[in-house]
């Protein structure tokens, strides 16, 4: 190896749900940035090594030396992850002082301008914006001459192979992180696509982490289902599974070629089966065009599993509402399982947060650390312990699961001569899923419990890794403090004002974004 090669560590933060660190063994999507990130940097140059928190925990539990190993960190993750960006930055520049840390993802794109205190390098764009960092942080001699995805660094992929044909979304739901970014909707080349199939190679299931599978129509469609068909009747994969929204289904042409290309499964935000009221007070008007129910059975009816997931906003939908949805889906066998069941999430920077916040909705001493969709973060219509009850037991069917086990065989043999074998098993592991979530966990290390969750973020405590385990200087300190969005008093954090009320939303950027350096 060469003595000038720069050694480059790229994680996946993550918390887990439970606030306990654990490793997820069965998460699906898996992490798929790491593995683009990975591809920019020079193999010739970079020694790269890829971690995923999801999979093997907190790194400083798990893996504590490989924090002291880097000359730079680059780090990911969802928007509840941020103060794990911060965390490990501290660790880091603790050990070494001359790591570079670097950030993106929707942790920083939501706090873009707060971020840049902390970060050498913070990236509002999406993955490609990481060859400007290296160009600017090591010579251009780093960046990799050719892209290719860093599969054989992904030690949490193993079944499941990943690729993108397109990025962001088209619509622009308000609650939806997606928006508070403004980032463009893009469809990408073909090239690209045949780039990041050749690069995983064989597998049983090949999964488009896009947020809108339809791309640009019908048309841009086929021809990326035309490049699949040929994949797979060359033996590299079986089946195939993908995101899309309601659009895909208005043309019947798309869904009988996903079933003949060996579509498993597709995702669909459905959000809510009754309440159109809400789902136009949020922009998500697609939803309104097709009964949901109706679309599931020409989904499911074609051979092709529906998943979805619903989301409820209590500061709108009463708990009867809620309770109807779930009674609505244990009495209509045509109906599966959902995969997730969340709270609303006031991400800063949406057009939703400016107005729960606006109509003082956001619960006192909401932190970054709970906009994960199982913590109350906003003002019921209910009174607050009964929504607490329905986000602890409603999320996996506790007190329907007699109801919800007998509906679930219903709705396999409802669809016995539609689906077949692989398609049953996994409508089944979905139900399994939601029924027993902490089945598809593995424990991590053993930390001393300071009480149960409250699911509400005023009072909930904070993950015991908020407690620094390895060395960290004075200076980082405070890092270790929990992110707030609002202050005790119900106020927006001052220090967050320029992001949370930020207007990206309201202009769809087509502008390459500037990648911050600090000073």
């Amino acid at each position: 190896m060469s003595q000038n090669k720069k050694k480059v560590l790229i994680v996946n933060c993550y918390f887990p749900e439970m606030r306990e660190p654990i490793k997820r063994r069965n998460e699906v999507p898996d992490a798929l940035a790491p593995v683009l990130l990975g591809g920019y940097f020079s193999q010739e140059h970079c020694e790269v090594r890829l971690y995923n928190e999801v999979n093997s925990g907190f790194i400083e539990v798990f893996a504590p030396d490989l924090l002291s190993w880097p000359d730079m960190l680059v780090m990911t993750g969802l928007t509840a992850t941020f103060d794990r960006l911060l965390h490990l930055s501290a660790y880091a520049k603790t050990a070494n002082p001359k790591v570079i840390t670097v950030a993106g993802g929707h942790a920083v794109r939501c706090l873009p301008k707060y971020s840049e205190q902390f970060l050498d390098y913070s990236c509002t764009g999406d993955v490609e914006q990481i060859r400007d960092v290296i160009r600017d942080a090591l010579g251009h001699e780093y960046i990799s001459p050719e892209f290719l995805p860093r599969y054989d660094l992904a030690y949490w992929i193993k079944r499941l192979g990943y690729a993108e044909s397109t990025r962001n979304c088209n619509f622009k739901c308000s609650f939806c992180s997606l928006t508070g970014v403004g980032l463009k909707y893009q469809s990408q080349s073909l090239d690209y696509l045949e780039s990041q199939m050749e690069a995983m190679g064989k597998r049983p299931i090949f999964f488009f982490n896009d947020n809108q599978l339809l791309g640009d129509g019908p048309a841009s469609f086929r021809s990326r289902m035309e490049r699949v068909q040929k994949r797979r009747e060359a033996g590299q994969f079986r089946y195939w599974s993908g995101f899309v929204t309601d659009t895909f289904f208005w043309d019947e042409d798309n869904i009988r070629l996903a079933a003949e290309t060996g579509c498993l499964s597709v995702f669909v935000g459905v959000e809510s089966f009754d309440d159109s009221m809400w789902l136009k007070s949020v922009n998500k008007k697609q939803n309104s065009r097709m009964n949901q129910v109706e679309l599931i059975q020409r989904c499911v009816e074609s051979g092709v599993i529906f998943q979805y997931g619903l989301v409820y906003d209590p500061t709108i939908q009463t708990l009867e509402s809620m309770y109807h949805q779930l009674d609505l889906i244990c009495d209509h066998p045509e109906i599966p399982a959902p995969n997730f069941i969340f709270m609303a999430i006031p991400f800063p920077g949406t057009p939703f947060f400016h107005d729960r916040y606006e109509k003082g909705l956001i619960l006192p001493d909401t932190k970054m650390r709970d906009l994960e969709g199982s913590t109350l973060s906003l003002k019921p219509v209910d009174p607050i312990e009964d929504v607490v009850h329905f986000v602890r037991n409603g999320r996996n069917f506790r007190g329907y699961r007699k109801r919800f086990l007998k509906h679930q065989m219903k709705f396999l043999w409802r669809y016995r001569r539609s689906l077949g074998r692989d398609h049953m098993l996994l409508s089944s592991l979905t139900a399994a899923a939601i029924l027993a979530p902490g089945s598809f966990s593995s424990p991590g290390a053993v930390f001393v419990r300071k009480g149960p969750r409250t699911n509400v973020s005023t009072t909930e405590r904070v993950d015991a890794v908020y407690t620094p385990r390895l060395p960290v200087a004075e200076r980082y300190r405070d890092w270790f403090e929990p992110t707030r969005i609002t202050l005790a008093n119900g106020e927006l954090n001052p220090a967050l004002e320029e992001d949370a009320l930020a207007t990206r939303f309201r202009r769809n950027q087509k502008e390459p974004l500037e990648v911050k350096k600090s000073a």
